[in-house]
C-alpha cells in the first residue's frame, strides 16, 4: 500500500513536473486587451479568432477581447488606458483626433476600402451624387458615419447640405422596402446589408461612399505612448492579426464562426452559413482593395485623401496625414 500511494505521489509530481514549462509560459503571457466598437458581430471575426484561434497565445499574449458599445466607448478606453488596441473607422479615428487632440494612431488597416454603399432601386436610380438633389436619403443615424459620408458626396457633387432631407433607416436590408415604399429614395448601408441584398437578389443599383471621399475604413487603433513603450507588443499582436486574417481566407469558415462562438456570442450565429459568405465578400472587397501585398497596411493615399475631404468641407481637422499612422509592425510581420 504504502509503495503504491508512493508510486502515484511520485507520478503526480513527476506529472507536474512536466507540466510546469506550459503552466509557466501562460503565466508569463504579456495581458493585451481589444475592443470592438459594437459587441461581438461576425463583422469582427478576425479579433475574435485572433484569441479563440490561438494566434494571440502563439505570440505569447494573454489577449481579451471587449465588446463596446458605439465607437466613442472603445476609443475612451483607449485613452485611458484600459485597452491597448481597438478597431474603429478612418473617418471616426480622424474626427476623434480633431475633436479631443487624443494621440491616437492606426497600426493597421483591416478594410482598405469604404463599408458603406449608396442603394438605391434600378427603376429609380440614383447613380451619382448630382442625382440627390431633393432627395430623402437614409441614413443609420443622425450625425453618425453614414451622414458624414452623405455630406461629403454632397460637396464632391456640388450640392448644399440642405439640398436632402435625411430619414434614420438602420443598417438592414430591410431599409429597401422604405425605398419600395417611397419613404425614402435611396439609403446608406454597409457592405453586410450589400451582400444581402444580393444573395436576395433583389434589382438594386450600389456604389460605394469611396467614388467620392476614398478614405481608410476601419483601422486598429493604438496611442502614441503605448506603441512607444512596448512596440515588441504591437509586432507580435499584429503578426497574431495577420495570421487570423490569412486563416479566414484560406480555411473553410464555419469551423472559425463556430470555434469563436464558444467564447463569444455572436448574433444570429445559427445563420452560420450566411455569416460565412458575408465574411467572405468582406475580405475579398474590403480587407484586399489595395491588393494582397497591402494586407493590413495603412496605405498613405487613403489617409492623405480622407483628411483632405474632411478637412476642405469643415468636418474636420486631424493634421497631417502622415501623423496619423505607422507601418512600422506590419512591415515588422
Amino acid at each position: 500500500m504504502t509503495n503504491r500511494r508512493e508510486f502515484i505521489k511520485s507520478g503526480v509530481a513527476a506529472s507536474a513536473l512536466i507540466a510546469s514549462p506550459a503552466i509557466l509560459r501562460a503565466q508569463t503571457r504579456e495581458p493585451f486587451v481589444m475592443m470592438t466598437p459594437f459587441g461581438f458581430i461576425a463583422d469582427f471575426i478576425e479579433m475574435m479568432n485572433a484569441i479563440s484561434g490561438g494566434h494571440m497565445a502563439a505570440q505569447g499574449l494573454d489577449a481579451k477581447l471587449l465588446g463596446g458599445q458605439g465607437t466613442a466607448q472603445p476609443i475612451q478606453q483607449l485613452i485611458t488606458g484600459q485597452a491597448q488596441m481597438i478597431r474603429a473607422s478612418g473617418i471616426d479615428v480622424m474626427r476623434a483626433i480633431s475633436t479631443t487632440k487624443a494621440p491616437l494612431i492606426s497600426v493597421g488597416t483591416m478594410y482598405q476600402a469604404s463599408t458603406f454603399h449608396m442603394v438605391s432601386l434600378k427603376s429609380k436610380p440614383i447613380s451619382k451624387a448630382e442625382d440627390l438633389k431633393d432627395k430623402i436619403v437614409g441614413i443609420v443615424s443622425v450625425g453618425g458615419t453614414t451622414e458624414v459620408y452623405l455630406d461629403l458626396i454632397l460637396a464632391k457633387g456640388g450640392l448644399a447640405k440642405d439640398s436632402v432631407k435625411r430619414e434614420v433607416t438602420g443598417n438592414s436590408p430591410g431599409a429597401l422596402q422604405m425605398v419600395k415604399q417611397a419613404r425614402v429614395d435611396c439609403f446608406i448601408a454597409s457592405i453586410q446589408v450589400v451582400v444581402a441584398l444580393q444573395r436576395m437578389k433583389e434589382d438594386v443599383e450600389m456604389w460605394s461612399t469611396d467614388r467620392y471621399a476614398p478614405m481608410p475604413g476601419q483601422c486598429y487603433i493604438s496611442s502614441r505612448e503605448m506603441i512607444k513603450a512596448k512596440p515588441e507588443t504591437f509586432t507580435k499582436a499584429m503578426r497574431a492579426m495577420r495570421a487570423s486574417a490569412q486563416e479566414i481566407m484560406s480555411q473553410p469558415l464555419p469551423p472559425i464562426f463556430e470555434r469563436a462562438a464558444k467564447d463569444y456570442e455572436i448574433p444570429n450565429i445559427r445563420n452560420i452559413t450566411d455569416l460565412a459568405e458575408v465574411e467572405k465578400a468582406t475580405a475579398d472587397r474590403l480587407w484586399l482593395s489595395e491588393g494582397r501585398e497591402n494586407l493590413l497596411r495603412n496605405v498613405p493615399k487613403l489617409w492623405t485623401s480622407g483628411v483632405q475631404a474632411l478637412r476642405e468641407n469643415n468636418v474636420a481637422d486631424p493634421g497631417d496625414a502622415e501623423t496619423l499612422y505607422t507601418n512600422q509592425f506590419v512591415d515588422a510581420v
